[in-house]
Parts: structure tokens; sequence; C-alpha cells
């Protein structure tokens, strides 16, 4: 038995979406009412595994494996029956009951409040559609008009309209159906007022677009202003339902056609959006105003086999710096070959909602079909607006090329370093070969310079040493003080930011529950409920929060593993400092100043000595190994 109440157990089948589920494991496509896919529970080779949305099953037509959401997890991640819905539970922010044999009463107002949050949000969206149809909404009603959106749009968005005056929402949801302004307040329709009581309307005079969670209900809203109020489009505040981090905006709609085209296109605008949908294009989405976040890019992907994922932002410079973000957010996984990275820029500056007003939509789909690689659109923008034959033009761009070019793996590298050169010498075979012997040693001294031999360092002992303080610190309670104090004293911090986010955590609370820096399951229980809250922190430090056999057996002797731990990033330290104090050395004896080279040699000797004897500390020789005793779960 689970041990956990029926009714809870119906509530995660309900809240569950094994489309979605499964989709994280298997590339789904879509097949008459159903998904089908390659199984992952045998050597599939054809697909004969299919997902039915309507009944929330599973079935493999080879090797029979089958069953709902919670059986598939517990397949998947080898969870028993109570794990898989634990598991389910904390993926869709379901607390856990506290009693055994029913929901306690806490619960059912945990789950109440849930309920009541979205119940408010899909009567605010009914009122504003009403508006919108109504005779205050007129002017509402033409501005859609001229961007050409049908009515049918307007149906299939849930677009509404948010009436001109202070209490509109606030009359119709607390006067007439007597909701509580709290909850109003909390789901981010009301804000309260700073000087006296009361609340006004968040939104006022402006067009409203619903945003939908993956099952299709209302978790917030984005207001574009009708007149020339400020901002022009104004999102819900991050609430209990609603975190613009974690949604992408027309997913609900476009996963099916995301996975039948096997390519997802992500624009800037809500409106170009609705427009591409209204045009055909339905595997358009936009994030939320904000750079894609790996959440976000995960949730995209899970729909399409190729990973294709193709940008189009506005050709201004915000646009170009919104490409830019995003492409530096998943340039890792595009680099090693895991996303198919394309960008569309289209012409004269347009975006594909203006676009569209004035040519057909086949027209947008043979520039999507042109839209080039992530690295032509990047070395296009290095080369935009320099004048080749100018010396000072050449420089930056052959300078931010060879940059460009020595981040790539070798095959991608050596056919851009023949297209670089190419571009470069604008036509001259003789100049494009002594160019691209001049960019492939340019390239090969970049990657093999101090800066890639730094990062090959900080991305290997740096990190493992980090993560082998923060794990003694947390699982063996003993070491706590000395960490903590030995890391105040050196004036120690952690250079990665998960680890940095995971120390001040710990931190504050340290000192909120001082007791809990003794006691070792405590401190772990609070860090993992916080960390339950946010999937992306805890996939990031769930490797700290839980030990697998082969970090146990890593961190056998923690003594000797925290020395060489804080070595280490003391030795980070250092070397920036050497690194410092070598190139003042260099300037000051470049321009004949002896005396200050002289006191600048001074201070590299004493780094250089204080690193030979930190590199010591840091080598685990046997000496050490037989010295050093086993922590005590060992002995």
């Amino acid at each position: 038995m689970s041990g956990l109440p029926p009714e809870f157990i119906q509530l995660v089948r309900q809240k569950a979406d094994i489309v979605e589920v499964v989709a994280e494991k298997v590339v789904l496509r879509k097949q008459g009412k159903n998904f089908v896919g390659l199984c992952p529970f045998h050597n599939d080779h054809k697909p004969s595994f299919q997902v039915s949305p309507s009944k929330q099953i599973y079935k493999c037509f080879a090797c029979g494996a089958g069953g709902d959401v919670i059986r598939f997890v517990g397949q998947m991640e080898h969870l028993s029956f109570a794990e898989a819905v634990r598991h389910l539970a904390q993926r869709y922010h379901l607390p856990l009951p506290q009693s055994k044999g029913s929901l306690s009463q806490d619960y059912e107002r945990q789950l109440s409040r849930q309920e009541k949050l979205l119940e408010i949000l899909a009567m605010a969206a009914d009122f504003y559609r009403h508006a919108l149809r109504s005779q205050v909404g007129s002017a509402a009603r033409e501005y859609l008009r001229s961007r050409r959106l049908s009515e049918e749009t307007w149906q299939q968005f849930q677009i509404g309209f948010a009436p001109p005056g202070w209490h509109s929402l606030y009359e119709y949801l607390v006067n007439q159906k007597r909701q509580p302004v709290k909850l109003l307040e909390e789901a981010g329709l009301l804000v309260p007022r700073q000087q006296g009581s009361g609340h006004y309307d968040r939104f006022r005079n402006r067009i409203m677009l619903p945003i939908f969670d993956l099952q299709g209900r209302v978790i917030g809203f984005a207001g574009r202003a009708l007149g020339d109020e400020q901002p022009k489009y104004l999102n819900s505040p991050e609430t209990e339902l609603f975190n613009k981090s974690q949604v992408v905006y027309g997913l609900n709609f476009a996963r099916e056609a995301i996975a039948k085209a096997d390519q997802v296109l992500v624009v800037e605008g809500y409106f170009d959006v609705v427009a591409l949908h209204q045009a055909g294009v339905a595997y358009a989405v936009a994030a939320m105003g904000t750079a894609l976040t790996p959440h976000q890019v995960r949730a995209l992907l899970r729909y399409t086999q190729s990973k294709r994922l193709i940008l189009n932002f506005d050709a201004d410079p915000a646009g170009f710096n919104a490409a830019n973000r995003a492409i530096e957010a998943i340039e890792e996984q595009v680099r090693r070959g895991e996303i198919e990275l394309r960008v569309l820029v289209l012409p004269a500056g347009k975006d594909a909602d203006e676009f569209l007003r004035q040519h057909s939509v086949s027209e947008f789909q043979a520039l999507l079909d042109q839209a080039p690689l992530w690295l032509d659109w990047r070395i296009e923008q290095v080369l935009a607006g320099r004048d080749l034959s100018q010396a000072a033009d050449f420089q930056q761009a052959y300078q931010a090329l060879v940059q460009l070019l020595a981040g790539l793996g070798g095959q991608w590298r050596s056919l851009y370093i023949h297209k670089v050169a190419e571009l470069l010498s604008r036509g001259n075979a003789r100049l494009s070969r002594d160019l691209e012997e001049d960019l492939r040693r340019a390239v090969r001294q970049y990657r093999w310079s101090k800066p890639r031999q730094l990062s090959a360092n900080k991305g290997s002992k740096l990190l493992q040493s980090e993560s082998h303080l923060l794990q003694i610190f947390l699982h063996f309670a003993e070491y706590r003080r000395e960490i903590r104090q030995t890391l105040m004293e050196r004036e120690l911090q952690f250079s990665f930011r998960p680890h940095r986010e995971l120390w001040q955590r710990i931190l504050e609370l340290v000192s909120a529950q001082p007791e809990l820096e003794d006691q070792e399951e405590a401190l772990l229980t609070a860090l993992r409920t916080l960390c339950a809250q946010d999937d992306d922190l805890n996939e990031r430090l769930s490797h700290l929060l839980w030990l697998d056999e082969n970090t146990r057996v890593a961190l056998m002797r923690p003594r000797m593993v925290v020395r060489a731990a804080l070595a280490n990033m003391e030795l980070e330290i250092r070397q920036k400092r050497y690194r410092y104090w070598t190139q003042l050395w260099d300037q000051a004896f470049s321009e004949g100043n002896t005396a200050l080279a002289a006191q600048y040699q001074a201070s590299i000797q004493q780094e250089y000595q204080a690193i030979r004897a930190l590199q010591r500390q840091v080598q685990l020789n046997l000496e050490d190994l037989l010295e050093t005793p086993l922590a005590e779960e060992w002995t």
C-alpha cells in the first residue's frame, strides 16, 4: 500500500498530463488522436509506443509495457508506486497530505486555494472577453481588425479588453461575484494603493491576452496598451501559478504543430504568435519578455526530434540583443550539436506580424526555410557595417571572428575558417589562401593560450573541489564550522553560480536557525524542501543534496578532501593575482620603469611561492592516503 489517500492519488492523475510527462523521455509525433514514438522500455526500431491524451494512458504494442502516468514514471525512474506519486506531486506543485487516512484540512485548503486562483483568473478572462465585444470595447475591436486578426482568432486565443476605468474588474469580481480582494491581489489582478486603503485594477485600457499553462488553464495575462500608456506591454506579476521564466506563450496551442513540423519558431511578441497561428504557422511561440531560460528550452525541444529551433526577433537593437541573449543561454548545447539553432531576420526590420500584413505566408515560409544557422548569422553581425578595406575595421572583424571560431569543434572549425577567409578576402583567391592559414594559426594560438587553459582548469578541478566541499559540509556535520570559518578567514568565495546560490541559502538558513549547523538531516531536509520548489535549481543542485555511491567513495577521507578543496579555491585566487602582477610588470618593463617593475617582481615572487605551496596541498599521494583516517561511516 502507498499510504497515500485515494483522493490524492486520483488528484495527481488528474493534474499530470501524460503527454507532457512522456515527452520528456520520448520524442512523440502526432498520429490521429494519439502520439507515437520509440518505446523507451526495449530496443525499439520502429514506433510501436503510443500515448493517448484522451485516455491518459500509454501502450507499447511490441513489448507490452503500458499503464497510466504513475506507472510510466515508476517504470522509467525505477520507483515504487508511492515514490512515483510523490515524484509527480512535486513536479506539479501538489503538497503531500499530512495524514494517511484522508486529506488533511490544511492540505484541502491549499488545493482549494490554487483552484480558487485558477477560477478567479478564468472569471477575469471571461470578463475581458465580454468587455471586448461590448460597447466599451469598440476601439479595441478596431485595433484588432487593423492588425487583420479575425474574430475566430480572437476566440482561439481568448483575447479580451480591460476597460479604462480604475475599478471595472474590481466592481465585477468583488462587488458582483463576491470574490475575496486578497485572492484577486494574489492572482495579480488588483494592486493595493500605496497611500490609504483599497485596491485598483492592474490592467486598464489594454488589449488582454491570457497566458495559459499546458493544460490550457489561464495562469496570467499580458496587456497591450491601447493608447500611449507605458509600458506598452504589461505582464501579470509572478504568482503562485505564474512564473515567467518557466512559461512559453502559445505552447499549449503549438505543441502538436511543433511535433508535426519537427521544428519550433520562437518570436519576440505575443501578437507575432497570434498572427503566425492565424496564417497557419502554428509551431510559433514566444518567450515571456525575457531571454530563453533552460527550463523553456527543455519544454520546447521535448516536442521535436530534430531539435531545430529558429529564433525570429525584431531587427532593431533591442531585437538583436534579445537574439544574442537567447543564443548565449543555449550556446553550449548548440556547440555540442544537441540543438540545431537558426536565426531568421525579416527584411526591412519587420517583425512577423508586420511582415504577414504585407506579404503572403508562402513568402514568410520561404524565408523561414532559408534561415541561416546561428553561426552564419553571428558572422554576418560581425561583418555588418564594417568596411574591410579599412585597416581598423578589418582588424576588429578579424579578432572577433577568431574568438568566435575558436569555440567550434574540429570539423565545424575547419569548415568555417575556410568560409571566413573567403568573406574577408572579398573574392581574392590568393588572399583567401593566405588568410586561411593566418586564421588557423590565430585560432590555434587562441585555443591554447592561457585563458583557454585556465577555463579548462576551472571547469574540472575547481568545479570538483567546490562540489566536494559543499557535499562534505552538507553530509558531514562535524566539518561545518571548520569549513565556514576557513572560508571566511581566507575570504574565499565559490566561483560557480549554482554553488554560490546554494551557499547563500545555507547561510540564510543557519543565520535564521543556528541549531541547523549541527543537525545533519535537518539542514539537508530544509534545503531539499527549498530546492523542490524550483525545478531548475533542484536539477543543478541534486548531486550535492543526494550522494551516489561513487561520490561517497570519493569522500571517504573528508579531512583530506576539505584540505585539498580549500587549497584549490585559494589557488584560483592566487593565480589570478599572479597574472595581474605579471601584466603590470610587462607594462612597466616595456615603458622602462625599472623601479616599478622591481616592485611588481616582488609581488610576483610572493604569489609564486604561495601557488607552489598550494599546489603541493592539492596533490593526493600515497602518504596522504595512509596517514588520513577514513570517515567514521566507513570504519
